[in-house]
C-alpha cells in the first residue's frame, strides 16, 4: 500500500511543473474553441483567424484549463509540454508551423 502513495506523490510533482504552450498554425482550422473557452491563454488572429497563444508558459494552476482547451481543439493544434523538459519532447508532432509565441 505504501508504494501506491509514493506513486501518487511522484505524479503530483510532475503536475506541479510549468507547462509550455505550443500551437501548430499549419494544423489550426480557426474554429476559435480555444479562444472561446480559454481567452486568457488563446486568441485568434484578426488576419487569418488562426490561433495565437497569449502566453508562452503557464503555471501548474493553469494546467486543467489548458488541457481542456487542447482537448476541444478539433485540429489538435495545441500541445502542452513540460517547460523544463528536454528538447524534442514533441518529436514526431512538430512541423514548420509550430509556434509558441504570437
Amino acid at each position: 500500500m505504501a508504494d501506491t502513495a509514493d506513486t501518487a506523490d511522484s505524479t503530483d510533482t510532475t503536475v506541479a511543473a510549468r507547462v509550455e504552450i505550443r500551437v501548430d498554425r499549419d494544423s489550426c482550422v480557426g474554429s476559435g474553441a480555444c479562444a472561446l473557452f480559454e481567452p486568457d491563454f488563446f486568441d485568434q488572429s484578426e488576419e487569418d483567424g488562426l490561433v495565437v497563444p497569449r502566453v508562452r508558459e503557464a503555471g501548474p494552476e493553469a494546467l486543467p484549463a489548458l488541457r481542456t482547451a487542447a482537448s476541444r481543439c478539433p485540429a489538435r493544434a495545441i500541445v502542452l509540454v513540460p517547460a523544463d523538459g528536454p528538447e524534442g519532447a514533441c518529436d514526431g508532432q512538430a512541423s514548420a508551423g509550430w509556434d509558441r509565441s504570437d
